[in-house]
Formats: structure tokens, C-alpha cells, sequence
């Protein structure tokens, strides 16, 4: 196998581990005006994009959106900044407020408990993010580190191949035969005669 035909066979390899994009999962949602858009998740930090009407995905303008689930996004530059929940109609924020008197009646807020029950949820949260995330890593360098063992491979095999003389000589078309230490000498001796 020549070096070419190494190349050929490897260089859709390497690009597939070095430029291969994770699968991005995208969803849709439609604003209470119709509009769709199209987002990776609702989170802040996450990007917003406008789809027309020809498919054409643009990032959402600068402003607030509203959902059709009643959540409000505000976004700046195409990037979610805040994203707002609507409030309860003020019947439901009055049995929310019943059903809460209700249950203070019936046993004391444990606050302490409380507190550690968050810190807690919070801490696992916190891990399961942090190895997803690193094993998101690892995934992507044990790619990046295969793709360095296979241009070693091919650079080791081209310092490998010898090299050959050139079968033809090709004259260089810039020499016309001009002797360059003649005319060295004659300038240097029209100089000294200055």
C-alpha cells in the first residue's frame, strides 16, 4: 500500500473522530402568536431560533416570547437570558395558601430537615452532572487520541518510504546560462574604481 492509498483509507477516519459533531436533539415550540421555535432545551445560556415559514431557522430577536405553555423567554443575541413561569390565577394562589395553613396546622415545618433534604438533592444533582460531563469528555478525547494514533501511524510510514532521485532532471527556466560571478566581478571592480 502506497502512502496515498494509506491516506485515502485513513483520512475519513480521522475526520470522523476529530470533526464528528455530538448528535444535538432539538425541539420545537410554538409562541402564542404562532411562530415557531426551535430550541436545545429551555434553560438559560441555551440558543433560541426563529423557524420561517421556508425552514429557514434564524436566531430568535432580541425581546420576550411567549409559549404557547404559558412560559415567557426573554432572549438577547439568539441566547435565552431569562425565562419567566406564569403566576397562578389568583383562585389557585388562594388554595395554595389554604392547603399550606392546612398543613402547618397538622405538624411544624422541620426547617433543619428541610435545609439538609436540599443540600442533598442539590449534592446529587451536582455529581450526576459532573460525570455526565466527564464522561462526555472522555468520550470525545479517547476520539481526538484515536485520531493522533492513526496521522502518527501514517506521518511514521511516509518518513518511512524512501525517497527517490527524480527519473527526469527539469531545467530550472530561470537559469539562461548567465555567468553571476563574471558580473559580480565587474561590479565590484566598477566600485573600486569609484
Amino acid at each position: 500500500m502506497n502512502i496515498s492509498e494509506l491516506v485515502g483509507s485513513k483520512l475519513p477516519e480521522i475526520k470522523k473522530l476529530l470533526f464528528s459533531e455530538t448528535e444535538e436533539k432539538f425541539e420545537d415550540a410554538k409562541l402564542v402568536d404562532g411562530t415557531i421555535v426551535r430550541y436545545e432545551s429551555l434553560e438559560i445560556g441555551a440558543a433560541l431560533s426563529v423557524v420561517s415559514e421556508d425552514g429557514e431557522v434564524v436566531p430568535a430577536p432580541d425581546g420576550e416570547h411567549e409559549l404557547e405553555s404559558g412560559d415567557i423567554v426573554r432572549t438577547e443575541g439568539g441566547v435565552i437570558v431569562e425565562i419567566m413561569t406564569p403566576e397562578p390565577v389568583a383562585e389557585e394562589a388562594e388554595e395554595v395558601e389554604e392547603e399550606m395553613a392546612a398543613e402547618e396546622t397538622e405538624e411544624k415545618f422541620d426547617s433543619e430537615g428541610f435545609k439538609a433534604d436540599i443540600l442533598s438533592a442539590v449534592s446529587e444533582l451536582i455529581k450526576s452532572e459532573i460525570a455526565a460531563a466527564q464522561f462526555a469528555k472522555t468520550e470525545k478525547v479517547s476520539d481526538i487520541e484515536k485520531a493522533v494514533g492513526l496521522i502518527t501511524d501514517i506521518v511514521e510510514k511516509m518518513a518511512a518510504t524512501p525517497k527517490e532521485e527524480p527519473t527526469k532532471k527539469v531545467p530550472n527556466p530561470f537559469n539562461k546560462g548567465t555567468n553571476y560571478a563574471e558580473i559580480a566581478e565587474k561590479m565590484r571592480a566598477a566600485i573600486t574604481k569609484k
